[in-house]
């Protein structure tokens, strides 16, 4: 009889420590109920511009959530509870609500990643439940995955890509809890890794996305551009070659090919492709300018300094105000005015004839190049460089009026 007595105690016992605990979820349950009920009302004062009542509305729910995430730790942390997964349902939804709201944010600072940990555990301890409950999970993973996206683009606003970055992965990784590869975040990773020159970190993240048969240009330039920054040039222009295959037509790819030969200084390669870039982008000034760029450089082979010009004139119609153009056709012409008086300051002194003819050369070339210096002086009229190559010219060519009114507008 008495072992009979013990035992009906020690069952009771344990039993009202598993009701204790169960006690606490449903506690936790009821706060984040009435936390709930409080920010409704506050959202709903806000609408009517009474912000001083909603902010009283707002404290208040703090409060209950503060109880309730007590409560769902105290039932998390228990043996009687912790393989519950409803418990972890609670834990996910309360610790959801202080990520989402920044008036809770100092209740636990790393709540979104204890609430994505929630889920995550819950899917591990109950299938059943979680397919019982499917729907309503599903929402919750997403709005975890929205907030670790809104966290991204802060923190990017803010300078801190490291932490970007981690969002955006902590996003992927949220919406594989439910078996879904949510590419796009890991899209968006490695293009922030790349801006920030990250370039170990971009090429995990490529790797990953082309694992996953994510098929995106982005993938294979951000791929390309980050082994180009550690130098890695033959799997560079692999990358280049395959994105180039997959994706004929794209641009970005077509762009990062004609940089990538440009820097190897292999512009032979691609000068056919920037050709037909430039014919493709009629109105687009950039390609004739690589290509100005391409022709005017000396230690090209491709060296040739009509084509040269050429080029920035197709850049000065399709952009009448590109400074730089301008500048570069200026630039080629004084170096052609140097050159030739390089030469003819290397004459005998008895060919006085031949000297006068190079010397009324060089003005004919310095007059060709006025032009497009003074078009720069107009454009930038502050740059010092300009405007004393200007009066340059104005000096040698005789023109002391304009060089006059030029020192006197200084």
């Amino acid at each position: 009889m008495k072992k009979v007595t013990l035992l009906v105690v020690m069952l009771a016992f344990f039993a009202n420590i598993a009701m204790a605990q169960n006690k606490e979820r449903v506690n936790a349950f009821n706060y984040n109920k009435n936390a709930q009920g409080y920010i409704t009302t506050a959202e709903q004062l806000m609408v009517q511009n009474r912000a001083d009542k909603a902010q009283k509305q707002m404290a208040n729910a703090k409060i209950e959530l503060t109880r309730a995430k007590t409560s769902i730790d105290l039932a998390a942390a228990h043996d009687e509870t912790k393989n519950d997964a409803k418990t972890w349902h609670y834990y996910g939804v309360i610790y959801l609500k202080i990520a989402t709201y920044p008036e809770f944010a100092e209740i636990d600072t790393d709540a979104l990643s204890k609430c994505a940990d929630a889920f995550r555990k819950l899917v591990e301890l109950d299938e059943t439940y979680f397919k019982n409950n499917y729907g309503e999970i599903i929402t919750y993973i997403q709005s975890i995955t929205t907030n670790y996206f809104n966290q991204g683009a802060l923190a990017y606003e803010a300078g801190d890509y490291a932490k970007a970055i981690e969002c955006y992965k902590q996003a992927y990784n949220t919406m594989a809890i439910i078996g879904q590869k949510d590419n796009e975040a890991l899209l968006v990773a490695a293009q922030i890794a790349v801006m920030s020159k990250e370039y170990n970190s971009a090429i995990e993240l490529c790797n990953t996305l082309i694992e996953n048969g994510f098929e995106n240009p982005q993938v294979y330039q951000y791929m390309a551009i980050a082994q180009g920054g550690l130098e890695n040039n033959d799997a560079m222009l692999q990358y280049i070659q395959t994105g180039r295959e997959k994706f004929p037509e794209d641009e970005n790819l077509i762009n990062e090919q004609i940089n990538a030969y440009l820097k190897l200084k292999r512009e032979a390669e691609i000068i056919d492709q920037i050709r037909e870039m430039a014919e493709k982008n009629q109105d687009n000034s950039v390609y004739y300018f690589i290509l100005g760029t391409i022709y005017g450089n000396q230690e090209s082979e491709l060296f040739n300094v009509d084509e040269a010009i050429n080029c920035y004139n197709k850049v000065i119609e399709i952009n009448p105000n590109d400074e730089n153009a301008y500048i570069n056709i200026a630039g080629i012409y004084i170096d052609q005015s140097n050159a030739l008086k390089h030469q003819a300051d290397e004459l005998p002194l008895n060919e006085t004839k031949k000297y006068d003819e190079m010397m009324a050369q060089i003005d004919e070339v310095r007059a060709q190049a006025l032009p497009y210096v003074e078009k720069a002086h107009e454009l930038l009229p502050e740059d010092e460089a300009i405007k004393q190559i200007l009066k340059s010219l104005y000096v040698n060519l005789k023109m002391m009026d304009k060089a006059k009114a030029l020192e006197g507008a200084e």
